[in-house]
C-alpha cells in the first residue's frame, strides 16, 4: 500500500481534522479496505496472543472464538485467559467452515462480526445463522440481536414491529414512491445508509432539489459512505428519517444485570461519531428505558443510543449488539469521578451505583462471564429435566 494513503486513513481512523476534499479524493482512488484492515491490526493491543488455550481451566467449557477479519476478536480472547476460560479461535471465514464448528469441540461461541465491509457481515449473517439455529449452538451475543448489528434497516423494523419509541422513518424500494414523498417531505430531513458506523452514512438535506438528486442516485448508482471501499455500494432503496432539533443523546448499555450510560455530545451537526462524550449519571427514566427495551429481544448485550427530546421524549436511534470502545479498559459509566455500573435493585425497587472496573477489554470480561452463567443454566435444566 503506499504511504500517503495510509498516514491520511489511520489519521482518519484517529478521528484527527483532515481536509474534506483531500480526504475523499485518496479515498475514491485507494483500496481503503485493505489499508484500513492494515491499520487495525497495526493498533492491535492483543498481537501475539495465543488463538487457542494452553492452561487448565475451572470451568467445564471451551469458548469458540469466531475469528475477525481485522482480529477484533482477539479482546475475547484476553478476556478468557484474564478468567482463566478454555477457548479455541474458530475461523468460519473459508470453504470448510461448517466442518471446523462441528469438530472444533466448543459448547458456545463469542462472536463479533466485522462492521467494516457489507460483503463479510453478510458472510457473518449467512453463517452465524447455520451455527445458532440449524446446528443449535449457543452464540454470543445472540443471533437474533446480530442480525440487526450495524443495519439501520432491520433495526428500524424490529423497533417498529415492538412497538418502540424512535423517530419517524420512511423507507422506499420504488423510485417512484421516495420521489412522490421527497416532493411534499418536511425538511431539513435525514438520509441513512443501511450500513455504516458512527455518521459516516448520515446526511442532513435542507434542499428539496439536493435530496431529490440523492434519492435518484441512490436508486440507479447507488451510494457509498467516504469510509467503505470502492465498490461497496448501496442501490435499489432510500432511507429517511424526521430531523430532530435541540436534543441530547444518551448511550445506555446493558450487559447481563449490569447498565452503563454516558452522554454523547454533539460535533458538527452529529452525536453519533463525534467521540466527545460527558460522564454523569443516567436517570432512572433512561435506564428504564434501556431496561424496557432489552427486555423485548431479551438482549443481554445492547447499546441504546437514545435521544432525549426538548419536550421530555425518549426515542431510539440505534441498537448496537458491540460498540466501539477506544481504549481496552475505558470505563462506560462514571458518575463523581468513581468508574463502576448501574444495577436494579429488587429489594428496593431503585436502580444502585456499584463502583468497580466492569469494562477490562473493551467490555468483553463481562461479556464472557454473561456466557459462562448462561451456559451454567442450560446445564441445570438439562440435570432437572433427567427422569428419576
Amino acid at each position: 500500500m503506499d504511504s500517503p494513503t495510509y498516514e491520511l486513513v489511520q489519521r482518519i481512523e484517529h478521528h484527527d481534522t483532515v481536509p474534506k476534499r483531500l480526504c475523499r479524493f485518496i479515498l475514491k482512488y485507494s483500496n481503503l479496505l485493505e489499508v484500513r484492515k492494515a491499520i487495525w491490526m497495526a493498533g492491535d493491543p492483543y498481537a501475539g496472543v495465543p488463538l487457542v488455550s494452553s492452561y487448565d481451566s475451572a470451568y467445564p467449557y471451551t469458548i469458540g472464538i469466531v475469528k475477525e477479519f481485522c482480529h477484533m476478536h482477539l479482546a475475547y480472547v484476553a478476556a478468557c485467559r484474564d478468567l482463566g476460560v478454555s477457548y479455541k479461535v474458530v475461523d468460519i471465514s473459508g470453504p470448510d467452515w461448517l466442518e471446523e464448528v462441528e469438530q472444533s469441540g466448543c459448547d458456545a461461541f463469542l462472536a463479533r462480526p466485522s462492521g467494516m465491509a457489507s460483503i463479510w457481515k453478510q458472510m457473518y449473517d449467512e453463517r452465524l445463522r447455520v451455527i445458532a439455529l440449524d446446528l443449535g449452538k449457543t452464540v454470543f451475543p445472540s443471533y437474533d440481536s446480530l442480525w440487526f448489528y450495524e443495519s439501520k434497516r432491520r433495526m428500524h423494523y424490529w423497533l417498529k414491529a415492538h412497538g418502540v419509541p424512535h423517530p419517524k422513518t420512511w423507507i422506499f424500494y420504488d423510485l417512484k414512491q421516495a420521489l412522490d414523498f421527497v416532493e411534499g417531505a418536511v425538511l431539513p430531513i435525514v438520509y441513512k445508509s443501511d450500513f455504516g458506523s458512527g455518521a459516516s452514512g448520515v446526511r442532513i438535506f435542507r434542499d428539496r432539489t439536493a435530496l431529490r438528486r440523492h434519492v435518484k442516485q441512490c436508486f440507479k448508482k447507488g451510494y457509498r459512505a467516504y469510509t467503505r471501499c470502492v465498490n461497496d455500494k448501496e442501490w435499489g432503496n432510500v432511507y429517511l428519517q424526521e430531523y430532530l432539533q435541540d436534543i441530547d443523546e444518551w448511550r445506555m448499555i446493558r450487559l447481563g444485570d449490569s447498565y452503563f450510560g454516558y452522554e454523547k455530545l454533539k460535533e458538527g451537526d452529529f452525536h453519533s461519531g463525534s467521540h466527545v462524550w460527558r460522564y454523569g449519571s443516567p436517570s432512572a427514566q433512561l435506564l428504564d428505558f434501556a431496561r424496557y427495551i432489552t427486555n423485548q429481544g431479551p438482549f443481554t448485550s445492547m447499546a441504546v443510543d437514545v435521544f432525549v427530546t426538548s419536550d421530555g421524549r425518549l426515542l431510539v436511534n440505534e441498537l448496537q449488539a458491540l460498540f466501539g470502545v477506544d481504549d481496552p479498559s475505558e470505563p462506560q459509566c462514571v458518575i463523581d469521578g468513581k468508574a463502576g455500573r448501574m444495577r436494579w435493585d429488587n429489594v428496593t425497587s431503585s436502580w444502585q451505583f456499584q463502583e468497580g472496573s466492569f469494562c477490562d477489554n473493551s467490555c468483553c470480561n463481562l461479556r464472557v462471564k454473561i456466557l459462562l452463567q448462561q451456559l451454567d443454566q442450560a446445564a441445570k435444566l438439562v440435570v432437572n429435566e433427567v427422569p428419576c
